[in-house]
Order: structure tokens, then sequence, then C-alpha cells
């Protein structure tokens, strides 16, 4: 038997999977299903079809296309089995973009004292969501590093979060879960809240949507525990905590693709839009950062199309530049 292609033999198995193999393929892959190399690649297929299956359902995009790129991506040694998934050209088969586009994360499987942990970074212009071994839900928005452990132990329940991410936590009264952040901890039970952590951040902002959640900072000293609607503010520079009642579906929205806004400052929405759009954004008058706006921005509209908005109800304009080895950017400027 002539010497077949490993890349042919993943395009064989991925179809073998989905059942796709047309009546020439299936006598193709009779000739080397008994190899060993046919069997190796057709285990790690199985592998990551079974990861996939317990997260959720992925669009109609080129499966096959992608399960290639999956295999020419893993590296395998003794202790460390890396899935670097880097392009947002393809779609990632654990994971499905939300609104719009495809969610690209890069998974990092690692094991520390025989529990094995997960790593996932999203891209800017990404959001994603997954579920948790124990059943909690978590959405993750654009630029968001989460780790957590494949399985969880009897004793807690603790993920590392830097970025953004909304919690809905399977109650369990037994076993606490935590979520850490460099600036602090947050303990609940079972509940639903956000959390924002981006490293450029000046305040770790933890919005409690039900339930009950304590917040710790990063010494474990307890800063507040906090009821439905209210929201806990920490200064990472001084350590100052404010904590305020809000409107939790301002902070929560996002995980519908939605930006809701009551007169925000564009200075502070720019910020928003960089991370969501992947894209950087330049106010050439500090004025111009001043402007309160309300209303709704949608992901899955064209950014440029807020932009028109802002033209013609401010009175502003702006300027795209297109650029091939690094983001795009916009400046917006005085009419």
């Amino acid at each position: 038997m002539n010497k077949i292609d490993s890349n042919r033999i993943w395009e064989l198995a991925v179809k073998k999977i989905y059942n796709s193999l047309n009546t020439e393929e299936e006598v193709e892959f009779e000739k080397i299903e008994n190899s060993n190399e046919t069997q190796k690649i057709l285990r790690q297929v199985k592998q990551i079809y079974a990861k996939s299956s317990n997260s959720f359902y992925i669009q109609a995009i080129d499966k096959e296309k992608n399960w290639r790129y999956i295999n020419n991506q893993i590296k395998h040694n003794s202790l460390l089995r890396r899935i670097l998934i880097h392009s947002v050209k393809y779609a990632a088969i654990f994971f499905i973009a939300l609104f719009i586009g495809v969610m690209v994360p890069r998974l990092l499987i690692f094991r520390s004292q025989e529990i094995a942990h997960n790593k996932i970074e999203m891209e800017w212009g990404q959001m994603g969501k997954m579920t948790l071994s124990d059943g909690t839900k978590v959405w993750l928005n654009a630029g968001t590093i989460l780790e957590y452990p494949t399985n969880f132990d009897t004793r807690k329940r603790s993920v590392s979060l830097s970025g953004e991410a909304q919690f809905k936590v399977t109650p369990n009264d037994k076993i606490p879960f935590e979520v850490k952040t460099n600036t602090g901890i947050i303990k609940v039970y079972g509940t639903t809240f956000n959390v924002a952590a981006y490293k450029d951040d000046p305040e770790m902002i933890v919005t409690l949507v039900e339930g009950k959640v304590s917040v710790e900072n990063s010494n474990g000293d307890n800063l507040a525990t906090l009821k439905p609607s209210e929201q806990l503010g920490i200064n990472k520079h001084t350590g100052k905590v404010t904590l305020r009642k809000v409107d939790t579906h301002f902070y929560s929205s996002w995980i519908e693709g939605k930006i809701l806004l009551d007169e925000t400052k564009l200075s502070d929405l720019v910020k928003i839009l960089e991370r969501w759009y992947n894209v950087d954004i330049k106010l050439l008058d500090e004025k111009i950062g001043n402007i309160q706006i309300s209303g709704t921005i949608s992901k899955n509209k064209p950014l440029d199309l807020f932009l028109k908005i802002l033209e013609r109800m401010y009175g502003i304009k702006y300027k795209l530049i297109i650029n091939n080895n690094k983001k795009d950017e916009i400046l917006i400027f005085k009419n």
C-alpha cells in the first residue's frame, strides 16, 4: 500500500466522524483504517470531538478545514499538551462566536499536582461562552483570560480571571466557588455576578445580579458582602473600596451582544469599543471625550454605523486607517 499523506488521513478521519465519506472515500479509508497512523489520528479526532460535545452549538462552518488546522497546532510531550488556535479566519471546534464572527481562543492544558488545568485566552474583538465541570456557565468578554481546572476537587471550586466575565454559578452549599484576580477574590456558593478586572483598568468591578457574594482583597481580608443590584469597585492603586447601587443590566448586557449607554462619556466608551472591535481609537481633541452618549450599541452591527451616527448627532468626523500588520486605527476629530 502506498504511503498516504497524514493530512489526507485527517481529512478522511474527520469525515468518518461526521459520517460524510462518499463511496470512493469509504473505500480509501477502509484500506488504511487498520494502520497505526490512522488509528492514532482517529483517536485524536475522537478526543477533540468529545471535547466539543461539552461545549455549545457550533454554527455552520467548514469543520473539516478547521480540524486539519487544529491538528497542525497540536504538540505533544510528557508534561504538556498545547492546543493553540490563533487565527480569526478559522473556527475552533470547541467554542462558538457569540453574536458575530468566530470566537478564537487559545486553550492551554497543563497539569498541577495531578489536577489538569486549562487556560483560555479570548482574542480582542471576540467573545464566548463555556460551561465548567460543575455546570457553572461563564461568558467571556474580549481580551479575557480564564484559568480553571478540568474537574473541580471536593474542597473548593476556584478559577483565575484577567479581563471580564459573567458567572452563573451552580449552587453547592458545601463547596464554595471563588474567582481570583490580581486585585481581589470573589467567593460564592451559587449566584450570578459580573467581574471586570482588565489589567489596564484602574478598578476591579464586581456587580451582583442575583444571590450573594463576598469580596476579599488579595490578602484575604473581607471587604464587603454584596446584595443583588450592588456593585463594588476596588481601586488598584489606592485600595479604596466603593460600594454603589446600580442597574445591573448596564453591566451584564454585553453577554447579549449589547452595550447599554446612559450619558456615558465617549472617552470611557472608546476603551470598550477598542476591545469589542479589535481596533485602536484615538480622540484628536480632548473635548470630544466629554461627549455624553445614551442608547444601545449592538455588536452585530458594524462599528462604522455607530460612528456615522456620532457624526450626524454630534458634528464630529472620523477616519479609518487600514493596517496590514497591526490593528486598524480610527481617528475621531472635530468637524
